[in-house]
């Protein structure tokens, strides 16, 4: 590792152990919980590396392919409206300019990752104005604030180069931009224009989604919905076609990557064993299923599927515990971002369990949708609690 790198990866230490600092509202118990995930997070970051680097991976082609090219052919690329162009393009600095290493570049993206919880972590401050009463609410007799934020598979997917990382903190990112507009509009604007180059049919889902959370939410006036419905009518006729475009651009994309992944595990030697799953003969209800819920313990097949089916059995039972503490109440109770919370998970799950068959893939898809699903569920749970002390 070059001295460049070593300098880098000291100032994303020193930069991401003190961007709690730089929020106002966070007490000594707060500091140390986002403290416990800066270490959580950058370990399994280490983790990531390691593992990526072993068995292979598409943060490999990320972070590599730049190197090869000219900034006119990233650029070139990015017109097209190819996604794996834009991260080229954010990879072009630090990858090919400043020859930053492969384990460099993740502790970049594993900062990045990092925001998002504390946005996250500062969105639970927001929504949940009692910590007396969060605390309680327990899950295997655990409480769920702050161990459901260590879930492996969030930090395993957002701590690393690629799509899914940057794709996580601009979701987290967009929520908490609309806890208040008129502060945080930029950063609305930029995790908009972020989400738009990397996966625009997930920016749409955050359109339609919050767009029916504020129609649905009954504190606010006609006029008011009506407005707000036309904004998001229009930026969902905005990108719509570009979406379409994008969505059969990125299918022949992720082929090439796919392949360019296989043939560096053998090149690895690594035995590989399939994670495909058929679901072409599934009910729609075993497919949302099957998103959700799997790997679980019959599909293990590494060390990796063990801690999946662990956390899955979690979500499981979190998931059948929240059936029985009135959820459709909870739902008109909350405001119009929790709302819009269900409202993207439930539309991210219904489009993505229809169409992917690889477990693996699952498990990055996925980590797009759970935090907001936890949120919502914890905020079900919330309400339960509240309803019973009154």
């Amino acid at each position: 590792m070059m001295i460049l790198d070593i300098c880098v990866c000291i100032l994303v230490f020193l930069v991401g152990f003190n961007l709690k600092h730089l929020f106002s509202g966070f007490s000594r118990k707060d500091n140390k919980i986002l403290n416990l995930l800066f270490f959580y997070h950058f370990a399994v970051a280490i983790i990531f590396h390691f593992y990526i680097s072993s068995f292979g991976g598409d943060a490999l082609y990320y972070w590599s392919e730049p190197k090869n090219m000219s900034l006119g052919e990233v650029i070139a690329l990015l017109k097209r409206g190819s996604a794996t162009g834009s991260i080229y393009l954010i990879n072009f600095i630090p990858s090919k300019l400043l020859q930053l290493s492969f384990f460099t570049g993740n502790m970049l993206y594993a900062l990045i990752g990092y925001v998002g919880f504390i946005y996250l972590y500062r969105m639970i401050l927001g929504i949940f104005e009692n910590k007396f009463e969060l605390s309680k609410i327990k899950l295997l007799s655990f409480s769920l604030i702050p161990w459901v934020l260590f879930l492996p598979n969030l930090h395993f997917w957002s701590s690393g180069i690629g799509k899914d990382c940057i794709l996580f903190t601009c979701i987290i990112a967009f929520v908490y931009s609309l806890q208040n507009i008129s502060r945080r509009w930029i950063l609305l604007v930029v995790t908009i224009v972020l989400s738009l180059a990397i996966r625009p049919h997930i920016t749409l889902f955050l359109l339609v989604a919050f767009g029916i959370g504020f129609l649905l939410d009954g504190t606010l006036k006609t006029y008011q919905k009506i407005i707000i419905s036309l904004v998001f009518v229009v930026g969902f006729v905005a990108i719509f076609d570009y979406v379409i475009t994008f969505i059969q651009l990125e299918s022949i994309e992720s082929n090439v990557i796919e392949e360019y992944a296989t043939k560096k595990a053998s090149q690895l030697n690594q035995a590989t064993s399939g994670s495909g799953v058929d679901i072409s003969s599934y009910s729609f209800p075993l497919k949302v299923f099957t998103f959700l819920y799997r790997p679980i313990f019959f599909d293990i097949n590494g060390f990796l599927a063990v801690i999946a089916s662990f956390e899955n059995l979690i979500l499981l039972w979190f998931s059948t515990k929240l059936l029985f503490k009135k959820p459709w109440q909870a739902f008109k109770r909350a405001s119009a971002i929790v709302k819009g919370m269900l409202v993207f998970f439930l539309l991210g799950t219904i489009s993505f369990s229809l169409i992917l068959g690889n477990l693996g893939i699952m498990l990055r898809q996925k980590n797009m949708f759970i935090p907001l699903f936890l949120l919502f569920g914890i905020w079900v749970l919330y309400n339960n609690q509240s309803a019973q002390t009154k």
